[in-house]
């Protein structure tokens, strides 16, 4: 990447964001697309091995970022008005050409660079630099014979090793100066550590950048997170047992539907991994410390809303024609449209939800303990008195008891559609009839025993 601290260029240019026009500035938008190809490349840099070998991905990046660049300072020698050779084309300009045509008429390319970030250079502690300096010492002679002899008694004619003041080659070093070379690896295998480590450092702060800019926005819509696999799940409490061939309770429950209807139920869920059986306060205590930075402790969580980090779209685009060169982009039309849509998404998923709740005869869910209570009233959770053993099972336990109720997955989890016909009472008929459709629009997997069509008729007749 063109740097001010390697390049030493006259002046750096800052270009407008918009033309004299007042449309936005092509080659304002040409560095702006060369600095996040930039911030690419830093990014799969630093994720790079994480579980992926990049290597492919890195090398395709790092071409197209560095053709980036040099057609943002191609933009750039145009916008400075720097004097060019006439075009030998018919055609606007390429990249390349523009540097020719630069050099052609006696112009120096590098007296203008594009204002690009560009990280600073890596700051090497003032000790690592220091030994780098004592450990280094001036040939007299860079490029001198070796002063040793070979088997046959005759002069090496090999070159002397540099760097350490040596008269011989690495195979003829003194005992003195093999010491040397040790000292100068050592210093700049440090020297070396230091820069890699801080380009590391720069990459996390990049990448904490990035998750504040793009992966924080308000308005997408989280589902839960489904368990893994069976094969990947075992069950560890002592006192429970079960055939071999019988499915984890778990499965069940993804199986009927339930965690992409309910919001926020991969926290709860995640706890029964770990533990066959749990209180509420374990369940909390675990998905407090799984996300520290929300949850401070267990009572905070309980006290959650179900709806915490799930909202609609909050930064709306201005309305149309206030800002009409903005409409001219086709791009902010399909956003609006995709943001119209995440909020209609997140309204349907918020009031199907509640009015599935309505429909099952139980009280409004707002925080997370209430949609434990919703759990147990519609069956998917039940009790149980099997006490904790363990130390760790005991203080887990937080302020609860050894023989604290505890909840565990039933082992029978009735679907969503046999719940509503159940709970199909006369007093709640339009809560049912949308409950119905959210569990439909929703793609809920049907009951082989309870048709949709049999809970529909149900609310009908209530009707």
């Amino acid at each position: 990447m063109i740097t001010t601290e390697s390049r030493r260029p006259a002046r750096t240019i800052a270009l407008p964001r918009r033309n004299h026009h007042g449309g936005h500035s092509p080659a304002w938008l040409l560095v702006q697309a060369a600095q996040l190809s930039w911030e690419i490349n830093s990014i799969l840099s630093l994720i790079h091995g994480a579980r992926l070998n990049l290597t492919e991905e890195l090398s395709l990046q790092h071409e197209a970022t560095q053709a980036l660049i040099n057609a943002a300072h191609a933009g750039v020698i145009v916008e400075a008005r720097l004097p060019l050779a006439p075009s030998w084309s018919s055609g606007v300009p390429s990249p390349r050409s523009v540097f020719a045509q630069a050099r052609e008429a006696g112009s120096d390319p590098q007296t203008v660079i594009p204002e690009m970030y560009a990280p600073a250079k890596p700051d090497i502690p003032a000790e690592h630099l220091q030994a780098l300096r004592e450990a280094s010492r001036p040939d007299l002679f860079p490029h001198a014979q070796c002063a040793g002899t070979n088997v046959k008694g005759e002069r090496c004619a090999k070159r002397i090793f540099t760097g350490i003041g040596a008269e011989h080659c690495h195979v003829h070093l003194t005992t003195a100066e093999q010491q040397r070379r040790e000292q100068l690896r050592e210093a700049r295998e440090k020297v070396r550590q230091a820069e890699e480590d801080a380009i590391e450092c720069q990459r996390v702060a990049l990448a904490h950048d990035w998750i504040d800019r793009y992966g924080r926005r308000p308005h997408r819509v989280e589902l839960p997170t489904l368990p893994p696999r069976p094969s990947q799940i075992t069950l560890t409490h002592p006192d429970l047992s079960r055939p071999a061939d019988a499915p984890h309770p778990i499965i069940g429950v993804h199986e009927s539907g339930w965690l992409t209807i309910c919001p926020r139920a991969g926290e709860i869920i995640r706890a029964f991994l770990d533990a066959p059986c749990a209180s509420p306060q374990e369940i909390a205590a675990h998905a407090a410390a799984h996300s520290p930075e929300r949850w401070a402790d267990a009572e905070q969580w309980l006290a959650s809303s179900v709806w915490d980090g799930i909202q609609p779209p909050l930064d709306h685009l201005p309305a149309v024609g206030d800002v009409p060169e903005l409409d001219e982009y086709p791009g902010i039309h399909t956003l609006r449209l995709q943001m119209i849509g995440d909020e209609r998404n997140w309204d349907r998923w918020d009031s199907g939800f509640s009015a599935l709740v309505q429909a099952c005869g139980h009280p409004e869910v707002e925080t997370m303990a209430d949609l434990l209570a919703f759990w147990q009233h519609v069956g998917i959770l039940t009790q149980t008195q099997i006490q904790a053993h363990t130390p760790a099972q005991v203080r887990g336990a937080g302020v609860g008891s050894c023989a604290e109720p505890r909840l565990m997955i039933a082992t029978t989890v009735r679907s969503p559609w046999r719940v509503l016909h159940a709970a199909g009472r006369p007093e709640a008929p339009y809560a049912l009839l949308r409950a119905v459709r959210f569990l439909t629009e929703a793609a809920t997997p049907w009951d082989r025993e309870i048709s949709p069509t049999e809970v529909f008729d149900l609310a009908r007749i209530a009707i």
